[in-house]
């Protein structure tokens, strides 16, 4: 099989991510096609040439990228660095609060001894031992522990929702790709 030239840009954090983010985006477009898409799909990232960029320039730099690797190798340089969240405070609360009381109520898991799985429930201890009892026997590989819990039978669920705070000169970097795809 052959191969061809390509430069592609991408966004990310670091470089890593960019690529990443590259290499997703080509298969979406391309598909995973065997790795012959032509596409930086099909190529490993081995390289970081920033500094020669700093020193070269984009356009001989990619000539010296071109001339210096291989098939499926593709090197990168960053032509716009990220800006990170210097913010102290990286994320913003925003909380429901509950009008009225809460409701619970009392039941009784048969919890998957190993996996954690609920694999029957009931409202007493003794029926919840029923039905444990009935599930092992029809799955004799498998032990459950009957375990007390409290659920929210009324009332407000959600309590509160985190998020990130982005910083207003936070941005992504911008990395360039050049190298050998194959086709």
């Amino acid at each position: 099989m052959g191969a061809t030239t390509i430069i592609t840009g991408a966004r990310g954090r670091n470089m890593r991510e960019a690529f990443d983010n590259a290499v997703k985006d080509a298969d979406d477009y391309y598909g995973h096609q065997e790795g012959y898409s032509g596409a930086i799909n099909t190529c490993h990232l081995s390289k970081d040439v920033t500094d020669l960029y700093k020193k070269m320039g984009r356009d001989k730099l990619e000539s010296h990228i071109i001339d210096n690797t291989g098939k499926r190798e593709v090197w990168g340089f960053c032509i716009e660095e990220p800006k990170s969240n210097n913010n102290k405070v990286k994320s913003v609360v925003e909380n429901y609060p509950q009008h009225g009381t809460r409701k619970w109520k009392t039941i009784y898991q048969a919890v998957d001894e190993w996996g954690g799985d609920v694999k029957a429930t009931a409202d007493s201890q003794t029926e919840c031992i029923k039905k444990a009892r009935a599930y092992v026997e029809k799955n004799p590989d498998i032990n459950l522990v009957i375990k007390i819990a409290k659920v929210l039978e009324a009332g407000n669920q959600k309590c509160a929702k985190v998020q990130y705070k982005k910083a207003t000169n936070e941005r992504l970097g911008k990395y360039v790709f050049v190298g050998w795809a194959a086709i």
